[in-house]
């Protein structure tokens, strides 16, 4: 049950965050706006960690099947 919820909210909280980081850096791209010196640091490392681990959890599925 723990992982469960667990799951639910990372499920909930990814997409979330990785569409506000990417809207983010698009704004600045098209605004040309200086992101603050702390938000690309975040962000990237973020994003790029999210993906990676989604993609070696599928890689990992089709391997058991």
């Amino acid at each position: 049950m723990n992982t469960l919820v667990v799951d639910i909210i990372r499920a909930i909280a990814r997409p979330a965050i990785s569409v506000i980081f990417a809207a983010v850096i698009a704004q600045c791209v098209v605004e040309s706006i200086t992101p603050p010196a702390w938000f690309l640091p975040l962000a990237i490392p973020t994003i790029t960690w999210w993906f990676v681990e989604r993609t070696i959890t599928h890689i990992k599925a089709k391997r058991e099947e």
